[in-house]
Parts: C-alpha cells; sequence; structure tokens
C-alpha cells in the first residue's frame, strides 16, 4: 500500500505558513502544535499500516492452513462417508445374521425331542417348545389354560414346592417326575432345572429341561427285575447243585456199601436178600434222580414232547399206588393210603402220555408220602366234563400261604439250605406242572400249614379204543396157548453183547430161532444173504452205521420185512424219525417181555 503526502515548505522561522502555489507566499509555515498533530497521525497511520500488512500476512497463512485443512477435512469426510458406507453393510449383514441366527435358534429349539421352558420370576410360562407340550399330548393352549396340578402324579405333588426352594437355595433342581398324558396313562420325566440371571446378577427366572424316560425307566425297571430274578435263580441253583451233591451220594453210599458186604463169605441168605433190596432201592432212587435231572434239562431247553397212545388209567394209578405203599413200608410211617376210583375197566381207556402222566402222580403222590408223618394219603380220580381230574389230599406239614405262589417255581422247596428236614431236587413240582399245560391241562394247589395241602390237576379226557383188551387178550392167550414161533426166524442186531443175551433167554420159550448182528453192516449182509427172515429187532444207535441207515437199505433189500426198533431215545422227534425211516414200530428201552411179545405177534403168527 502506498500513501502520498504534499510538501510543505517553511517561510519563515515563524512558522507562518504558505501553502504551495500561493504567489504570495512562497514558503508556508506550520505552527508546532499542528506539526506534532500530523506526526502523530502519520505515525499512527504508519502503526496501522504495519498492522494491517502483519494481519494481512497472518491472514493470509490462515487462508493457507484453512484451505489445508479444508483439504483434509474433505479427505476425512470421504474417508468418513465410505466408512459410513462399509458399516451400513456391516450393520445390514449383522442384522441378516442376527435375524437368521434367532431363526435357527429358535429351529434349534423347536427341533429338539426335549421340552425346553422358561419361567419368569413370578413363574409365568414365558417360552416352551413344541416338545415341552408333545410330552403330555396337549396343545399350548389347553396346557396353558390349565394348572400344572392337573398333569403331576399324586405322588410328585411336591415336586413345585421342591423345585422353588432348591432354586432358591443351590441355583438348580434335578428329579423325576410323573406326568398325566392326554390319553390317561403317565410318562415319566427327567427334569432339569436352572436359574436364569441377567448381566448385573439380578434373577430373570428359571430354564427346565424335561425329557420323556417312560421307556427307559420300564426298561431299567425290567433289568432290575431281571438282575433279581437272576440272583434268586442262581442262588437256586447253587442250592440245587448242593442238595444234587446231597441226593446222589447218599443213595449210592448205600449202593457201594451194601454191594461191598455182599463180599462177605459168612453172610446169611437173609442178610444177603435184605442187602439186595437196599441195593435195588437205592438204584431205583438214583435213576429217579438221573431221569428228574434230564427232564429238568429237556424242560429248560423246551424239549418236553407229548407223546400220545392209549393208556388205562386204572393201571398206571395202580403202579402209582404200589409204589407209594412200598415207600411208606420202607420208611416205617403209619400213613392209610385211600384210593377213590370212580372209572370202570371198560371205559378207562383214554389217549394220553402214560410216561409223563405216571411221573407226575408218581412226583404228587411222593411228595405226599414224604411231608406226611402220620396221617392219611388220599388219591382220587374221576371225569368232571370233558376233562379228568385227579386229587391228591394229605394230612401233612402243610404249605405256609405265602409260599404257595412259588410252589411249582424250579429249585424252589419252602425250607433250603442243610437244615432242610426232607431230602429233594426241588423240581419235582416244577416238572408236574409243566407236563400238565403240555397235556392241556391246570395244576392246583390248596394248603395250610400244619393241616395238610390238596394238589389237584385236570387234562382233557380222550376216550380211547381196545388196544388195552387186545394186549390183555393176547397175555390172556399166551398163559392158555403158548407162542410157538418154532418155524420162525428172527435177526437181533444190536452192539450191546448183554441186549442180545437179554433179548434171546425172552424168545427162547418162544421156540423162534434167532441169529445175532453186531452192527448195520453186518445185518444187512445177513438179510442179503438169508431171505426167509421174518422179523427183525433193530437197535438204532451202533457205532459206523445207525440203525436209520442200516434200515433204509434192508427195506431196499425187502420192502416187506417187519423191522421193529429198539431205542433209548425218548423224544417224540426222535419216533417220528425212526418209523420215518422205515421202522414198523418202536419198543422204548428198557424192554419188558410182554410188550416184545405183543409188538412181535403183530406181525409173526403162532404156527
Amino acid at each position: 500500500m502506498c500513501f502520498c503526502f504534499p510538501v510543505w515548505s517553511y517561510g519563515n522561522s515563524t512558522g507562518t505558513f504558505f501553502p504551495p502555489g500561493n504567489p504570495m507566499n512562497s514558503t508556508f509555515l506550520l505552527s508546532p502544535g499542528v506539526l506534532h498533530t500530523l506526526l502523530t497521525l502519520l505515525g499512527a497511520l504508519i502503526i496501522i499500516c504495519a498492522i494491517i500488512i502483519f494481519l494481512s500476512a497472518k491472514l493470509r497463512r490462515a487462508n493457507r492452513e484453512l484451505t489445508s485443512r479444508n483439504r483434509q477435512i474433505v479427505e476425512i469426510n470421504k474417508d468418513l462417508q465410505k466408512t459410513n458406507e462399509e458399516l451400513a453393510v456391516q450393520k445390514d449383514l449383522i442384522a441378516r445374521e442376527h435375524s437368521e441366527s434367532d431363526k435357527f435358534y429358535k429351529i434349534l429349539l423347536q427341533s429338539a425331542d426335549d421340552g425346553v421352558s422358561f419361567y419368569d420370576r413370578d413363574w409365568n410360562l414365558k417360552f416352551a417348545n413344541a416338545a415341552f407340550y408333545n410330552l403330555v399330548g396337549y396343545d399350548r393352549q389347553s396346557y396353558n389354560s390349565a394348572s400344572p396340578g392337573d398333569f403331576i402324579h399324586h405322588d410328585d405333588i411336591n415336586y413345585i414346592a421342591d423345585r422353588l426352594e432348591e432354586l432358591k437355595n443351590k441355583g438348580f433342581h434335578e428329579t423325576e417326575l410323573r406326568l398325566r398324558h392326554k390319553d390317561g396313562h403317565y410318562v415319566t420325566l427327567s427334569s432339569r432345572s436352572v436359574t436364569v440371571k441377567g448381566e448385573k446378577g439380578e434373577v430373570l427366572g428359571a430354564l427346565t429341561i424335561s425329557r420323556d424316560i417312560t421307556k427307559m425307566k420300564l426298561v431299567h425297571e425290567e433289568l432290575i427285575k431281571a438282575n433279581q430274578e437272576a440272583e434268586i435263580s442262581n442262588r437256586l441253583k447253587t442250592s440245587f447243585l448242593s442238595n444234587i451233591s446231597h441226593e446222589i451220594r447218599t443213595p449210592l453210599n448205600s449202593v457201594v456199601g451194601f454191594s461191598n458186604l455182599l463180599l462177605s463169605n459168612e453172610i446169611t441168605r437173609e442178610a444177603k436178600e435184605e442187602y439186595i433190596e437196599h441195593i435195588n432201592h437205592n438204584s431205583e432212587k438214583l435213576l429217579q434222580i438221573i431221569g428228574d435231572i434230564i427232564d429238568l434239562s429237556r424242560l429248560e431247553s423246551s424239549q418236553i414232547e407229548i407223546t400220545y397212545e392209549e393208556t388205562s388209567v386204572n393201571e398206571i394209578v395202580n403202579e402209582v399206588i404200589e409204589e407209594a405203599r412200598h415207600i411208606i413200608k420202607r420208611n416205617e410211617k403209619s400213613i392209610l393210603l385211600n384210593v377213590k376210583n370212580q372209572f370202570e375197566d371198560n371205559v378207562d381207556l383214554i389217549f394220553t402220555d402214560k410216561v409223563w402222566l405216571k411221573r407226575v402222580l408218581s412226583h404228587l403222590m411222593d411228595n405226599a408220602v414224604k411231608f406226611t408223618l402220620d396221617g392219611a394219603v388220599e388219591l382220587s380220580y374221576y371225569k368232571e366234563n370233558e376233562d379228568l381230574i385227579f386229587k391228591i389230599k394229605d394230612t401233612g406239614i402243610g404249605i405256609n400261604k405265602e409260599n404257595l405262589s412259588r410252589i411249582f417255581e424250579e429249585f424252589s422247596q419252602e425250607i433250603d439250605g442243610h437244615h432242610r428236614p426232607f431230602e429233594g431236587l426241588g423240581i419235582g413240582l416244577t416238572l408236574a406242572k409243566e407236563v400238565v399245560e403240555r397235556m392241556g391241562g391246570k395244576i392246583f394247589v390248596l394248603s395250610e400249614k400244619g393241616i395238610g395241602s390238596e394238589f389237584s390237576f385236570s387234562i382233557p379226557y380222550r376216550p380211547a379204543g381196545g388196544t388195552r383188551a387186545k394186549i390183555k387178550g393176547i397175555l390172556k392167550e399166551q398163559l392158555l396157548n403158548p407162542i410157538n414161533w418154532s418155524s420162525k426166524k428172527c435177526l437181533l442186531v444190536d452192539d450191546n453183547k448183554d441186549v442180545l443175551i437179554y433179548l434171546k433167554r425172552i424168545l427162547f420159550d418162544t421156540g423162534i430161532t434167532v441169529f445175532t448182528a453186531r452192527s448195520g453192516a453186518e445185518a444187512i449182509e445177513f438179510v442179503t444173504n438169508n431171505p426167509d427172515i421174518n422179523v427183525v429187532l433193530l437197535d438204532m444207535q451202533m457205532p459206523e452205521m445207525n440203525g436209520i441207515e442200516a434200515t433204509k437199505h434192508i427195506k431196499k433189500i425187502r420192502k416187506e420185512l417187519p423191522i421193529i426198533a429198539q431205542t433209548a431215545f425218548i423224544f417224540e422227534d426222535d419216533k417220528d424219525i425212526i418209523l420215518e425211516a422205515g421202522c414198523d414200530a418202536c419198543l422204548i428201552k428198557p424192554i419188558r417181555k410182554e410188550h416184545l411179545l405183543t409188538v412181535m405177534s403183530s406181525f409173526i403168527k403162532s404156527s
């Protein structure tokens, strides 16, 4: 900036001022006061100008800085705008993810098999998944409109109070709970509740997870029951094995002991007969024990088969009664044995399993005699509607009422252990019950401790024809007219020498010519070379070639030749296999004389 000032001239020292251009004065003089003022103004003006120049320079620098800052602000704004855009994108992404996450977790909760529910601090149900309502079969509206007490089993009614108390003291509660289902049955739940707290530790409510364990509970209870039954069975089997040792060794001791006494040279005839009687009696006991053990094995493997044949009820009862009398006499008991028979001889023939019927009656009679110290034992039998009823009543020690329910269980005896006063394996009644039921009947027991017991059972009454009469007729004919088979020939096939000797002795009185063979191959060769053989008695169990195979070969050679099988196998399936192989009849060992002669008489006639 440029300032111009006029030039002043001072004409004299007095300070007279002559303005320039005045013709009258060439010199213009200013007074000191004026000059001082002018100089002051000039200095002020110069200062102002300097200030203005300084401020202008500072302003220019400020403008430059401001411009720079503006550019920076613009860049920052651009960055902020870019960041805002990115934040907006992230916000939108987070919002979508949050929405999808909520949906995902909601799907998870709704898909869970366990019931999930949330209650607020006032125990109002705020949330529950579908499984929670499905546990009791109700929908959300029906459940929420009812009271929880309407569903809880009366034995678990303290559940709500217990849960509240434990959540307050422990922060969790776990228990099993029974709820009534819509269908009326109860479901068992495993329920666990935990306290839910906010960020500041305040209680928001409680979360409960419930699982249906009804089936698991039933399986668990069944496992416990099975385990208890297994433990009981193991104890009974242990007792049974101990009893076996005792029951076998006791008669065996008599057999061995009296057999050794028979070796004495000084023994009298009476003593010898007594020892032999003891040996025979205890041998029969051993056979019975072995038979019971075999029958038990067959019972456990479900191999008991019922074979129906014509049987005389009166004859079976007479045999059982005779054996019972022998036991009473041997044990020197004061027991009166009574029989009430309401069957006539001409109507007592039925179709049943003779062996098993006798075994059942024998077991029941043995028990009656065993547990009766004195008094009476009565066996009665009669026909009632379409059933045949047997009753065995005694005046023995009786059975406690609490033990009646398990009296038919295997290995079970009312008094176990070494202090038991009566012998036995504890399987007789089990076998009797199983056999009677397989024969289509039922067995019952009535008893009172100290008074006595009554066992009764029924089997279907199936009347039969005259086979028994035929056998009696043959035996009677044999007495009047002895069998004469002197023109006949018989082949005995057995690998056991003793059996061959026994059968030859039975057939000796008939006059039949007997040939023997020790194997199936030898029998086939003999039949091939001797076409005049009339009958073959063939053992089924032999080495190399058994009776089944031998039968098939013999039938190919002579189809019409009668073959009578002899076997120790007594299962029904074995008998069917024997007959299907081609045998014409089957004899069960031990073979009795009258049975052998009766069966052979069906195929060969007297001369």
